[in-house]
């Protein structure tokens, strides 16, 4: 006869945990969750002389945003800034500030930039403080007889202000600098938290680094000279011309009207720091011709270059110098293209959009990472709507731009990763070495799906094949780990009344468990199959699953040790993985300890001292804890009594 000290009928309930789509369907519906990567958005929105725009979308691609007024009738240069998700927040022409609404919003004099200064305005947000955003200004060199220059200044703008409308504070026309060239560039820190603000000096070679992050501007620049000195003569021009850093930032270009000349050099994005000046003196064919607007492409390697006649604005010529290459010269627009490309400024495309002089449509360089001709300058790309560009384009940070040539989800060991090339425009197929030694199954077309073989750190070289050529860009993909398992061992006993907490694993960012609760911790009273599904900061998800099974111990009532095989022994049965600090002792009907045990599988054979004990009733007192249990009681505590039969 058997004593059940404690029996439950054990159910389980199968559970299907849902963890990825089919491979056809995420090939199809991206799933874009918050690792996935994300165009910077800020320079979704330009608007530029004579009130003309563009918005580019993800849905859409680039498409017509002109201005519904006429605030931008005629000019150079604008800045436009948007919210990280690509809404307006503001604009300028360098004098006169609009918020998202196209309403006026520096009230008071203009500012202190200028309506024909090449780049007369660049537009930076305070890293930390949203709302606060800084109007950086240059103005043009006057003849004597006109004043003087106002020089490089900043405005603060708070979109705080007039209930949500925006509005320059007092903080207007700060002056950094007296004079410099109608040159202004920016780019973030290399540590991501901040930017810098660079623009060239005038009677010197000098540029000046200020740097803004969440204490807004320092209004100490880095100054760095190197290469040539630009003339602070109004006649002379060399104050003519655009600057612009890498999207990368770590090149910075600037082209002199006046002096003939375009210089590249190194910039440090960590200390704002200029050097290493390389000369180049593009060919001119005609009088009152000069560099006027440069552009770098996305990767750095080439640099874009407009030489511009300032009378006719028609006897102009686009050329592509491979910075690669012994910075190897191309024009771009030979005959029978118009002469007539000017300003130049790269987009979130990874397309470099052109003006043409006082036309009705603008031009696009497709691929301006490829050499020569193979970057596929178009001049009719975009029909402007019957507005006409004129000269500038919106200046920017120009790291919204460093967009790498593909993209892919998901990043995580053992998922299906697909790949997306971000700018598609002229390829005839792809294929794909993602440097797997572990999976060396190449891959091809625009949307590939690589399994890579284990975490790490990967070089993806994507060769994009077209008319006969071949180009390639190599990234760093990174997959990876996938969380730890939570539960181990992966089943224990629960005692009735006692509970077992689970910890499905510290600092992950989002949790589920089998009945949708999210929180990290979880207390186990009954019997079952418990799920926990947890994703880490990467969004790599994993899972882990405890079968938690009723503990049932049992001892016999009596037993009779006459070596027949048949209950000679005393003993607890039940599973002894579940137990610890176990302690079984019996006493004879005087009180004398007998027999002990302190293992789970020990068993008494109904000796005492080496001598048969009597037959008889004997009392019996055991002690244990559950593995895993916590229970108001502390150690579980049993007594009773068994017959021994001789």
């Amino acid at each position: 006869m058997i004593t059940t000290l404690m029996k439950k009928n054990l159910s389980i309930a199968l559970l299907v945990l849902v963890i990825g789509l089919p491979l056809s369907l995420l090939a199809q519906n991206r799933a874009v969750n918050r690792c996935s990567y994300v165009p910077p958005r800020h320079a979704d929105n330009w608007f530029f002389f004579q009130n003309a725009g563009l918005r580019f979308t993800d849905a859409t691609g680039t498409i017509l945003n002109n201005l519904p007024n006429n605030n931008l009738p005629v000019g150079k240069g604008t800045a436009v800034y948007s919210d990280e998700d690509g809404n307006l927040l503001l604009y300028t022409d360098g004098i006169r500030v609009w918020n998202k609404n196209h309403e006026m919003i520096n009230f008071g004099p203009n500012l202190a930039g200028d309506l024909g200064s090449t780049q007369s305005s660049l537009i930076v947000q305070n890293p930390v403080s949203k709302q606060m955003l800084y109007v950086f200004t240059t103005d043009i060199q006057y003849p004597a007889a006109f004043g003087t220059t106002k020089g490089f200044n900043y405005s603060r703008v708070d979109l705080t202000l007039g209930n949500g409308a925006g509005a320059v504070t007092t903080d207007r026309d700060i002056n950094l600098l007296p004079k410099t060239a109608e040159m202004i560039s920016g780019v973030k820190t290399a540590d991501g938290n901040g930017y810098w603000v660079v623009t060239h000096g005038l009677g010197n070679n000098n540029f000046y680094a200020y740097k803004v992050d969440n204490n807004g501007v320092n209004t100490t620049p880095v100054v760095s000279s190197s290469g040539s000195s630009l003339n602070d003569d109004y006649s002379s021009r060399e104050g003519l011309g655009a600057m612009k850093i890498s999207p990368k930032g770590d090149r910075i270009a600037y082209a002199s009207f006046g002096k003939g000349i375009v210089e590249v050099f190194s910039f440090n994005s960590a200390n704002g720091t200029v050097s290493n000046p390389l000369l180049i003196n593009p060919e001119t064919t005609a009088p009152n011709q000069g560099p006027y607007y440069v552009e770098f492409s996305p990767d750095g390697t080439k640099l874009y270059v407009t030489v511009v006649n300032l009378s006719t604005g028609r006897e102009n010529i686009l050329y592509q110098y491979d910075l690669s290459n012994s910075a190897e010269a191309t024009v771009l627009n030979e005959s029978p293209l118009n002469a007539d490309p000017s300003a130049l400024q790269l987009g979130r495309d990874g397309k470099i959009y052109v003006t043409r002089y006082q036309r009705d449509e603008m031009g696009v360089i497709e691929n301006p990472n490829r050499p020569g001709t193979y970057c596929n300058y178009k001049e009719s790309q975009i029909n402007l709507g019957g507005k006409r560009g004129q000269n500038g384009l919106p200046t920017f940070i120009q790291s919204f731009f460093d967009i790498p040539p593909f993209d892919y989800d998901t990043k995580c060991d053992g998922d299906e990763t697909l790949f997306t090339i971000h700018n598609t425009a002229n390829i005839d197929n792809a294929s794909w070495d993602f440097g797997d030694a572990g999976n060396t199954t190449p891959g091809t077309g625009l949307n590939p799906v690589h399994v890579f073989s284990a975490p790490g750190t990967y070089n993806v070289t994507l060769t994009e094949l077209y008319g006969g050529q071949s180009f390639t860009s190599t990234s760093q993909v990174v997959i990876n780990q996938l969380p730890p398992k939570s539960f181990i061992p992966d089943s224990l006993y629960i005692f009735p009344g006692s509970i077992i907490p689970l910890d499905a694993g510290a600092d992950m960012f989002d949790y589920r468990w089998q009945d949708g609760s999210n929180n990290r911790f979880y207390d186990v009273a009954n019997p079952g199959l418990y799920v926990a599904e947890y994703t880490d900061i990467n969004c790599c998800t994993n899972s882990d699953s405890l079968l938690v099974i009723a503990l049932d111990i049992s001892l016999p009532n009596a037993f009779s040790p006459n070596g027949d095989n048949l209950n000679d022994y005393f003993k607890a049965m039940g599973p002894s993985d579940g137990i610890q600090d176990y302690t079984l002792v019996i006493y004879n009907r005087w009180g004398q300890l007998v027999w002990e045990a302190t293992n789970f599988a020990d068993s008494w054979d109904g000796t005492y001292k080496g001598e048969n004990a009597p037959a008889g009733i004997y009392a019996w007192y055991m002690t244990f804890n559950v593995i895993g249990n916590v229970s108001s009681i502390g150690k579980v505590k049993y007594k009773g009594s068994v017959t021994l039969l001789r």
